[in-house]
C-alpha cells in the first residue's frame, strides 16, 4: 500500500509540474473548456490556462545561447498570478539557422513552446498560421514579424498588407483569438526601413480590430535601440527583458478580474 501511495504521488506531483509549466504540448487540453474573452479577463484563472502563441521570426524563437524574450514573458505572467500555458509547435530556440532545428536555451525553466521561425518572412508563414492556429487553439497570439521582410528589401505598405492577410489566417484557426501586434525593434542593418514598417502598424490594427477578435498595438520599438541587440537584429538580455515585459504588460492590461 505504502509503494502504491508513493507512485501515485509522484504522479500527482509531475502532473502539477507539467501543468504549471504549460505542459509543453501545443494541443494539450486545447481550448481550455473557456471562451479566449472569459480567459483573457482573468489571465487564465477562469474558463481554464490562458493559452498564448508567440508567432514570428527569430526574434521570437531565439538562437543557441540566449533564452528568447519568452522566459521574460512567462516569468512575469506567473508572477502576476496568471495562469498560461505557451504554446506552438516548435519548442526550445534554434541553432541558428532557417530550419535548423531546436535546442534548450540557457535556462529550460519555462513552457519553451512557440511558433518562431528563424530567417521567415510574413508571407512565408501566412499559408501555415490557420492550421497551426487550429491545432494550438491560442487565446492570444503574439504577433512580432516583418524584420526579414524590411531587411530583404519589401516596401513598408506591402509588408503592412501582408500581416493584414495575416491575421486573416490566425483567425481562421480561431475566430476570436485575440492579437497582439508589435511594433517591430529596430535592426541595425536597416533601422529606418523598421521604423517605417511601424507607421504602418497603427492603421493594419484600427481596420482590422473586432469586438470578438480584437487586435492591440503593443511598441516593442519605443525605448528600444540597436544596442539592445547582441548583433544588431537580435535581443541580448536587456532586450529580451524590454520585449517580455512589453508582451507581458500588453495581455495584463486585458485582465478585467
Amino acid at each position: 500500500m505504502a509503494q502504491r501511495f508513493f507512485a501515485h504521488a509522484c504522479l500527482v506531483g509531475l502532473s502539477a509540474l507539467l501543468s504549471a509549466c504549460g505542459g509543453g504540448d501545443s494541443g494539450d487540453d486545447a481550448g481550455g473548456g473557456g471562451s479566449s474573452a472569459e480567459k483573457v479577463a482573468s489571465c487564465g484563472l477562469n474558463g481554464g490556462p490562458l493559452r498564448i502563441m508567440p508567432l514570428g521570426d527569430s526574434i521570437t524563437e531565439g538562437e543557441a545561447g540566449h533564452n528568447s524574450y519568452r522566459r521574460v514573458l512567462w516569468q512575469r505572467l506567473n508572477g502576476a498570478g496568471c495562469s498560461v500555458n505557451l504554446v506552438g509547435s516548435k519548442s526550445g530556440v534554434s541553432r541558428g539557422s532557417r530550419d535548423s532545428g531546436s535546442v534548450n536555451p540557457p535556462n529550460a525553466d519555462f513552457d519553451l513552446d512557440h511558433e518562431g521561425y528563424w530567417d521567415y518572412s510574413v508571407n512565408e508563414l501566412i499559408p501555415r498560421v490557420g492550421g497551426l492556429v487550429a491545432q494550438a487553439q491560442p487565446d492570444v497570439v503574439l504577433v512580432h514579424l516583418g524584420t526579414n521582410d524590411v531587411l530583404g528589401g519589401q516596401s513598408s505598405g506591402g509588408v503592412a498588407q501582408e500581416l493584414g492577410g495575416l491575421i486573416d489566417a490566425i483567425r481562421a484557426g480561431k475566430p476570436d483569438a485575440h492579437i497582439l501586434l508589435a511594433k517591430i525593434i529596430p535592426a541595425a542593418p536597416d533601422p529606418s526601413g523598421t521604423a517605417a514598417l511601424n507607421r504602418q502598424i497603427d492603421g493594419v490594427a484600427s481596420s482590422r480590430s473586432s469586438a470578438t477578435s480584437p487586435i492591440a498595438v503593443v511598441n516593442q520599438a519605443s525605448g528600444y535601440s540597436t544596442a539592445d541587440n547582441y548583433d544588431g537584429v537580435h535581443p541580448n538580455p536587456a532586450g529580451e527583458a524590454k520585449l517580455g515585459n512589453r508582451w507581458a504588460d500588453a495581455v495584463l492590461a486585458w485582465r478585467t478580474q
